[in-house]
């Protein structure tokens, strides 16, 4: 799946735009697992005329506007992003809520709709974009993916999902700890080489001593230091790693 991330604004109203464009910018919500380009649509007619060309990746996201002041609505925009791509992101922006039903009708599957009203609250947005990043992350996981490990003359293969974390292995060298939902797992390795074979958008590698399942956190408590993971087990790794795992999440 593609890691490049192109975040059209679509809305004839100039200053709504840069303002939309402005609070896309400033959201913590993307690290360099991707690459994002945020893409002001200035001339809408001929953004329209482009999508049957227009190479869509599954990870694109579409703010649009249903109310356009043009011959098409952003309805018919949306019906065209559909024919060319059936798993990019649209989010409606609308002047009125009662326009659900007609996006229900046409079978867009938009993600949400939000209602421009006199300001734009950038909470809102900001708590949809975490809502898109957390399915990209989803679709990004391939449970076929296996890491292996030596185990005292064998080979075991665990599934890069069923891992919550993976845990240098206190006082003996060479040696590591993974962590699941059900069970542990003593093999031999070290974080730092399995830190380069890793090939996964959610396993955090950013750490000495650690390999952390992004996408099993329930909770991170910054005053006790401690991850809650969505099986209820704890790992208690200091502030310094929570503060790490945020900026990650």
């Amino acid at each position: 799946m593609s890691k490049t991330m192109n975040i059209y604004i679509i809305d004839d109203d100039f200053m709504y735009r840069k303002r939309l464009q402005e609070i896309l910018t400033s959201l913590p919500l993307f690290t360099d697992s991707f690459s994002v380009k945020i893409i002001p649509v200035e001339e809408q007619e001929v953004f329209f005329s482009s999508l049957n060309v227009l190479p869509i990746n599954d990870n694109d996201i579409f703010l649009l506007d249903i109310d356009l002041q043009t011959y098409y609505s952003g309805i018919d925009i949306a019906k065209k992003i559909r024919e060319n791509n059936q798993q990019a992101f649209i989010l409606f922006l609308t002047n009125s809520d009662d326009k659900g039903i007609d996006i229900i009708n046409h079978q867009i599957h938009a993600l949400s709709y939000i209602v421009k009203g006199p300001s734009l609250d950038s909470h809102i947005l900001e708590e949809a974009f975490y809502s898109i990043k957390s399915k990209i992350l989803q679709r990004v996981q391939d449970k076929d993916n296996y890491l292996s490990f030596k185990n005292f003359g064998q080979v075991i293969f665990v599934k890069y999902n069923d891992i919550l974390y993976i845990k240098s292995m206190s006082g003996v060298r060479n040696m590591v700890v993974i962590h699941m939902k059900d069970s542990e797992q003593v093999v031999e390795g070290t974080i730092n080489k399995l830190r380069d074979i890793t090939d996964s958008t959610y396993l955090y590698t950013e750490l000495k001593s650690y390999i952390i399942n992004l996408n099993h956190i329930f909770s991170l408590e910054r005053a006790t230091g401690v991850i809650m993971f969505d099986d209820g087990s704890e790992l208690e790794v200091g502030k310094r790693i929570i503060d790490k795992l945020r900026k990650a999440l």
